[in-house]
């Protein structure tokens, strides 16, 4: 085995910190090669110190015996350095035997004349950190995007995430020696809700799902169990509703009776066209994700639901097929957005609440679709319609 190593010494030069010592003999006889060409990496978290060489154990720290957890081989080929810190199929290098059976795997292929250096070159560092992966993989999602794969309005969300929670926390860090998540949980603004954080979080885990898919890392970290309360959505009755409908102004009134007495999604009731108007049916198939109109519902399901009377007589004048049903403006007809429905909807409500000295808190969705729904479940009919 001695003269193997002497033999070999040429063909795996070592390129390590000449501080540390590596008693090859004894190394040798417990592992069957030298020690050499094999670096811990990192240091031990107690002490902070630098690993040394153990005949058995390969690196450790003497004091508090703690191992590494990461390594890398480092030897040079015809002049040139060759480095890595995983086998040739991306798996991390976890333990001394992991290093060991790597070197002694480039010392086979150089002793057989198959050593291929561009194979066993290791991917620059940069391609590890966190802010270079985490734009790689907002990218896959926004070519999603533009395959009509994903929303929109969740695609940007991803967005915010990351501009505003995860550079600010990981940034240059290497995504393998990224561990352990909940320190970042625990660092989320305490103002957001936790549904919200919730968000954040699974998103982030589905970033490393990807680096996993992608045999980047090899193991996931560990993500903390978040339990969000179940939250009660509030509804009112169709009397509270006709009450609220009197404080709409005139030219909005069109729009928030199909919303309080048809129970679709604001969503929906904006993107609604004439051509899914016929007669006394309505055909849901568009919705708004984010500023984008899009060919499908939430659910990727077309449905059809009768107009109810009131409802009918209430729609604006008949318009061309592909014209909103719902706009507002005079000179220019606009389809309404999301921030602007929602406006309406919160003057209208504070306006109540002071003429009735209320306090009623609901949201938009919960006034309409969900009240609606709930109203006619509690009358028998199937929650499917």
């Amino acid at each position: 085995q001695e003269r193997s190593f002497k033999n070999n010494k040429k063909m795996l030069t070592p390129a390590l910190d000449k501080t540390v010592e590596y008693p090859h003999l004894t190394a040798a006889e417990e592992w069957g090669f030298s020690m050499k060409g094999i670096r811990p990496e990192g240091r031990c978290p107690f002490c902070k110190g630098t690993f040394k060489a153990h005949s058995k154990l390969g690196y450790v720290c003497q004091m508090h015996q703690t191992v590494p957890l990461r390594y890398s081989i480092d030897f040079y080929f015809k002049g040139e350095r060759i480095r890595r810190c995983t086998t040739l199929d991306g798996k991390t290098l976890r333990t001394f035997a992991d290093a060991h059976a790597l070197i002694r795997q480039a010392q086979g292929e150089i002793e057989a004349k198959k050593f291929d250096p561009t194979k066993w070159k290791s991917k620059d560092r940069l391609e590890f950190k966190f802010k270079h992966l985490i734009g790689k993989w907002y990218g896959e999602k926004e070519d999603l995007l533009k395959k009509k794969r994903l929303a929109p309005s969740y695609v940007t969300k991803l967005f915010s995430y990351i501009k505003h929670y995860y550079l600010d926390y990981f940034d240059e860090k290497d995504v393998r020696e990224i561990f352990n998540i909940r320190d970042f949980a625990r660092e989320l603004p305490g103002n957001l809700s936790l549904h919200y954080q919730s968000n954040i979080v699974k998103a982030l885990e589905n970033f490393f799902h990807w680096l996993r898919d992608e045999r980047i890392i090899q193991e996931l970290p560990v993500f903390p169990k978040m339990e969000i309360p179940e939250h009660l959505p509030k509804t009112i009755d169709r009397a509270t509703r006709e009450k609220l409908l009197d404080f709409i102004p005139g030219e909005h009134k069109a729009i928030f009776t199909f919303l309080f007495y048809q129970g679709c999604r604001p969503s929906e009731a904006r993107a609604l066209k004439w051509d899914s108007v016929e007669e006394d049916v309505v055909t849901y198939k568009r919705t708004w994700s984010g500023e984008e109109l899009r060919e499908t519902t939430k659910e990727n399901k077309v449905r059809q639901n009768l107009i109810f009377s009131e409802v009918l007589a209430a729609l604006p004048r008949r318009s061309f097929s592909l014209d909103f049903v719902f706009t507002h403006g005079k000179n220019v007809k606009r389809h309404y957005s999301k921030t602007f429905l929602h406006d309406i909807f919160n003057r209208a409500l504070q306006a109540f609440n002071e003429h009735h000295q209320t306090d009623l808190k609901i949201n938009l969705y919960e006034a309409t679709k969900h009240s609606f729904g709930t109203e006619q479940v509690n009358q028998g009919v199937s929650i499917e319609l």
